[in-house]
């Protein structure tokens, strides 16, 4: 039988691919990637795309549960596109996020991994057990206008561009639920709407129109950040389209949120133009409060403070990026023959951001290197490194981690190299240049398997992989981190 888009089928879900989505097979044969579902569930599907013996489709009706399945404790669950394993019992999330690292080292990059090599996902735990609700410091959230022309403010919904107002978020912490809904009945209050949606915003009948035109003065709102580090207070960040002429009236709104009893500390406005659907502003209109955040983890028996911008990227969970880094440290320890408290001269942290992984390896190098594209990030890892007050040499550097190659011909091929890239994984030039300088230890921090896995496939003819660690940021989600380790082979 011939699929089009469109045709629906019923399916059992019997795994998942290393994006998460869950797997099917028609009675023909063909390989159906699912949004949604967990495995073992028996779904109607309806096919979004069709090429050759694969198709893609979202669930429109679960016919059966899957034994273990429970139910999910959000409210926003059916419709939230936030977390899509709610129902999925956690000791399950953890075994299949193995399984996930696991096929994508032996598919993608067709790795000889033996059973049992990738060991068992290391998580967060508390006094009740498991911690899998409410470990975010950090949320972003999205406005656009609902089918009645009301502003929503919340998380876009499964398999769309539409919102789903939230109220009730089991990631978040119950105060970043009580801002939200502050924030929703401030903007309202102050005649605030949702920008237009990028496919619609400054057109009409086909043609485009001016701003003052297509859309109201008022209607600007994008994205609500808001983040609750582990060293107390809460900032919100509100991203609207360039508006000078409501800068006063977000300023209004920004003094009312912190002066509320919502526990408010710090405001920011800021303004993105750009049509792409990121939360992050382009410029910064204004600042109220105490803006400047910290998060202070325990890294290698010592207590480390991180200082960061309302724009700092840090890792969302910040007990198990406690766990992460102390992970990568403990690892290279194994790959150093040496007992002593110092493991070599030179550690060398790519993609090192605002110094997370740098701080936590510099106790046991002589020197730190430190290279990254956002140079915001650099003077904040200069700071934090300075606050450190550790004996250890630092260098931070911004540039792309394309140019590498230029830091191995300055500087020699340190003991260590330790990478933590975006999802996209390391730039082709990178990976060549390591090769080509051969440093004797790497580790790898990836939160994408696939792109992991590219990674290693290439770096395996020098190396040797030592050890593969999942560690769970994420729960709920499809979502991993993964620690690799890396020794040079000497023949």
């Amino acid at each position: 039988m011939e699929y089009e888009k469109g045709d629906t089928l019923e399916l059992t879900l019997h795994g998942f691919s290393p994006d998460g989505r869950t797997v099917g097979r028609s009675a023909e044969g063909m390989t159906v990637f699912v949004q949604g579902g967990i495995p073992e569930q028996r779904v109607l599907v309806r096919l979004t795309a069709v090429k050759k013996r694969l198709g893609e489709a979202e669930i429109v009706k679960v016919l059966d549960n899957a034994p273990e399945e429970r139910p999910a404790p959000c409210p926003h669950a059916s419709v939230c596109g936030g977390c899509p394993w709610q129902s999925l019992p956690y000791p399950g999330q953890l075994s299949w996020k193995r399984r996930i690292v696991e096929d994508a080292l032996r598919r993608i990059g067709r790795l000889d991994i033996p059973e049992g090599f990738v060991r068992p996902v290391l998580h967060v735990e508390s006094p009740e057990g498991a911690a899998e609700w409410h470990t975010r410091n950090k949320m972003e959230f999205a406005f656009a206008a609902g089918p009645d022309g009301k502003t929503r403010l919340g998380l876009r919904s499964r398999a769309s561009r539409s919102v789903v107002e939230v109220t009730d978020c089991q990631l978040q912490t119950p105060r970043t639920m009580v801002v939200l809904s502050a924030l929703r009945d401030l903007c309202e209050r102050f005649d605030l709407h949702a920008a237009p949606a990028e496919q619609t915003r400054g057109r009409q009948n086909g043609k485009k129109q001016k701003f003052s035109q297509s859309v109201r003065q008022s209607d600007i709102l994008r994205f609500a950040v808001i983040r609750e580090p582990g060293d107390g207070g809460c900032l919100v960040e509100l991203i609207t389209l360039p508006s000078p002429q409501e800068s006063r009236t977000i300023r209004k709104l920004g003094e009312k949120l912190i002066a509320g009893a919502w526990g408010v500390t710090g405001f920011v406005h800021s303004t993105r133009a750009a049509s792409s659907p990121i939360a992050y502003g382009e410029e910064t209109s204004f600042t109220l409060g105490t803006t400047s955040i910290t998060e202070t983890l325990q890294l290698q028996e010592r207590s480390v403070t991180f200082r960061l911008g309302h724009s700092s990227f840090f890792q969302v969970n910040s007990r198990a990026a406690e766990l992460l880094y102390n992970t990568a440290a403990r690892l290279s320890s194994e790959l150093f023959d040496s007992t002593d408290a110092i493991w070599g001269r030179q550690c060398w942290d790519i993609y090192c951001g605002v110094g997370g992984l740098a701080l936590t390896m510099a106790p046991h190098f002589k020197t730190v290197y430190g290279l990254e594209v956002v140079p915001q990030a650099i003077e904040l890892a200069q700071d934090n490194a300075e606050a450190a007050g550790t004996d250890t040499t630092f260098t931070f550097e911004a540039g792309d981690a394309a140019t590498l190659e230029r830091s191995f011909k300055r500087f020699g091929a340190p003991d260590l190299l330790v990478t933590d890239p975006p999802r996209a994984g390391m730039d082709e030039r990178t990976v060549q240049a390591i090769l080509k300088h051969r440093p004797p230890r790497l580790v790898l921090v990836s939160c994408n398997p696939a792109t992991l896995a590219r990674d290693l496939a290439l770096l395996e003819t020098a190396y040797t992989i030592r050890a593969v660690q999942p560690v769970d940021l994420f729960p709920q989600t499809p979502h991993i981190e993964t620690v690799v380790t890396l020794a040079r082979k000497e023949n």
